[in-house]
């Protein structure tokens, strides 16, 4: 870096990629907050689906990423919403 560079200049290099945010529905993996943010809920329902096993990370690349092919899986193993009863208490 050049002594007479500012931090502004800097920023100009970088490629157009590093700027523009790709959708969430178009990424290849997603980042535990990102996956709760794309079902409507918080980060901390996404950890306790990973630490249940229900959904699994890459872990080895620095930081946790969903894969999509993960999430597709999560979401076909949809089933029919079928309550149990609640006894009432005496």
């Amino acid at each position: 870096m050049n002594s007479k560079e500012t931090r502004a200049e800097r920023a100009q290099t970088q490629s157009r990629v590093a700027r523009e945010p790709i959708p969430l529905d178009q990424r290849v993996a997603l980042s535990p907050a990102e996956f709760a943010r794309l079902c409507g809920r918080s980060p901390t329902w996404t950890y306790r689906l990973l630490y249940a096993g229900k959904l699994k990370a890459i872990s080895d690349c620095g930081r946790l990423l969903i894969p999509r092919s993960e999430i597709e899986a999560f979401v076909s193993r949809k089933s029919e919403y079928n309550p149990a009863p609640v006894e009432a208490t005496k």
